[in-house]
């Protein structure tokens, strides 16, 4: 693949991905498409497998820390604090697993928090946690709700960076620092920002962060990652033992049976067969996209064509979500046309029109990618009518 650079113009883009046409694709919110050098990657695993006898140890043990150390790069942090997961869920799990709350202990959530980063918590009540879930104000949790919600007994702020129905943006660095004053961590789900939008973790009061690959980081389904800041590492219990995250696991002639020792590292919450070599060529191939490409060419991109829409929406009379409110952007933004009903209405004659977007919470949402342009953002809107 050749090297990609900022200055190509967007239609170069729309080659390293599959033809859409008729449909115009404006849903990587929902699912992120392999670029087609990931789809060459994935057939060159299928073909190891297929002849076993061309595949080695080091296909197994290498290849994950390849996919750690490209995690690590694109989100500011170290290899070592990069655990490999299947899901956001499996990341989320891991703090609410792991860090042994007692019954009175507290948890601040969202209502607006996808399902993995509430459900998550709202399953600890069992066990005596106080889970206080707040409501968004005009489209979003106010930093001052949070404040309020925030007790000595917190032990956990669990929040979304961006909202998965309606894109707004949330400030990580002002979250943290509150759930930091008032001695709580802060969890994060990562999901619809990651691969989207710049993001250096050890520069924000971030814990713990999880993150599905399948949408802007254009992987498999069932793969994804979770950063666990160096602080938090040894405050967390481990559940399950991955063989592979164990120190001389590659030695079968001499395993440590009498002195299993597992590193000072995140590898050791890996998920269990993580030398899942079909799945994680293909996130290694798709990752390796998105940094040559440059997650500030993805926003850059997106914003262009967000600002297209977001115009030619209001000159329509459609209502937007807050993520239209430039402090509160990312590369999602959802608008409706002014009733339930109508905008139900609409979603259904985009999708006879073969645009796709997602109808979320009575809001239709538009992700666009690198393989967007113009004339995509024009097609949509000479579906809509708001007024």
């Amino acid at each position: 693949m050749a090297t990609l650079d900022a200055s190509r113009p967007a239609e170069n883009y729309r080659r390293d991905f599959a033809d859409f046409s008729p449909s115009v694709y404006l849903n990587c919110a929902y699912q992120g498409p392999f670029p087609r050098a990931t789809v060459a990657r994935i057939h060159e695993s299928c073909d190891l497998k297929f002849r076993p006898d061309r595949l080695g140890e080091r296909d197994y043990f290498d290849l994950p820390e390849r996919v750690r150390a490209r995690l690590a790069r694109l989100n500011g942090a170290d290899a070592e604090e990069i655990a490999l997961t299947n899901s956001a869920t499996q990341g989320i799990g891991i703090a609410a697993t792991g860090l042994d709350l007692k019954p009175g202990d507290e948890v601040v959530v969202s209502s607006a928090n996808f399902p993995s980063n509430l459900f998550t918590w709202l399953h600890l009540r069992r066990r005596g946690v106080r889970v206080s879930v707040l409501a968004p104000r005009h489209g979003y949790i106010h930093t001052d709700d949070v404040a309020r919600a925030l007790t000595p007994r917190t032990r956990i702020l669990a929040l979304d960076w961006v909202g998965y129905t309606t894109g707004v943006r949330a400030d990580l660095a002002a979250l943290g620092e509150l759930a930091h004053r008032h001695g709580a961590l802060f969890v994060v789900d990562g999901t619809q920002g990651v691969g989207a939008l710049d993001l250096d973790l050890h520069g924000l009061p971030v814990d713990i962060l999880a993150a599905a690959a399948y949408k802007w980081l254009l992987g498999p389904y069932d793969t994804g990652f979770a950063y666990l800041s160096w602080k938090v590492q040894d405050r967390l219990d481990l559940q399950v033992v991955n063989w592979m995250s164990a120190e001389g696991s590659e030695n079968f002639d001499s395993l440590p049976v009498e002195d299993l020792t597992l590193p000072k590292a995140a590898r050791i919450f890996d998920v269990p067969g993580t030398a899942n070599f079909l799945n994680l060529h293909g996130l290694d191939a798709s990752l390796e996209y998105v940094e040559r490409a440059g997650v500030r060419t993805v926003t850059r991109h997106c914003a262009r064509l967000l600002d297209r829409l977001i115009e030619g929406l209001r000159s329509r009379g459609c209502g937007l979500s807050a993520a239209a409110q430039p402090e509160r952007r990312s590369t999602i933004v959802a608008f409706g046309a002014g009733s339930l009903e109508a905008t139900e209405k609409l979603h259904q004659r985009l999708v006879a029109s073969h645009i796709a977007v997602s109808l979320r919470h009575g809001m239709i949402r538009v992700s666009p990618y690198l393989y967007n342009n113009e004339s995509d953002i024009d097609a949509l809107l000479s579906v809509v009518g708001c007024q």
